[in-house]
């Protein structure tokens, strides 16, 4: 795939991540979302924690080792739930500006301390991006419309990665899907998120 067409999507993913946590509204941030083990205020939290460990991974830089079990994260850390959308929303540009230089996606590149390709790394964020902004909308009752192209990135990144990134305790267990599903509920199956879910449900 072109070099173009990955920047765009990573940049896409973000911005679609950041709309949905923009739109959910505070008094939400108790609710459960499509993650079990997660309310939407540990989902913001998460994707604050991405950004800045994406924005690390793409100028190989080392990430505070912190971030992986602060809650709230030191971006949103003493600050009221209502300024944490905003305090997130700041932090998509460097994360996607980090990636738009053809030298983040040579080599290998650090997540969490552990090391990849960095073309899989940067497939992965896609995918984790696309996947938490469906969870954070599903979660607080927006309309979000994924765009197809990163639908089938997200698929194709968990119909590789998958396996290895539950082996590791990244990702719930697939949730069986037909063949012939839409290919969002097939990437969303594939990291352990029931397509169907809802909050009124929950």
């Amino acid at each position: 795939m072109l070099l173009a067409t990955r920047v765009e999507q990573l940049a896409r993913s973000i911005g679609l991540a950041v709309d949905a946590v923009r739109a959910a509204p505070v008094d939400q941030y108790h609710s459960p979302t499509p993650c079990s083990a997660w309310t939407v205020r540990d989902l913001v939290n998460h994707i604050a924690m991405m950004l800045l460990m994406t924005r690390d991974a793409g100028t190989r830089t080392a990430s505070d080792p912190n971030l992986l079990t602060a809650n709230p994260v030191p971006l949103l850390a003493g600050r009221p739930e209502s300024e944490w959308a905003r305090l997130v929303a700041g932090g998509a540009e460097p994360a996607a500006g980090a990636w738009s230089e053809p030298a983040a996606w040579e080599g290998e590149a650090a997540l969490a301390g552990t090391r990849t390709a960095a073309p899989a790394l940067g497939g992965i964020l896609i995918a984790e991006f696309t996947v938490h902004a469906w969870d954070t909308a599903t979660a607080t009752g927006q309309r979000l419309a994924i765009p197809a192209s990163l639908a089938e990135a997200t698929f194709a990144t968990y119909s590789r990665e998958a396996p290895r990134m539950r082996g590791l305790g990244l990702l719930g267990a697939e949730v069986p899907q037909d063949t012939d599903a839409p290919v969002l509920d097939r990437a969303l199956a594939l990291s352990g998120r029931d397509p169907r879910w809802a909050p009124a449900a929950h």
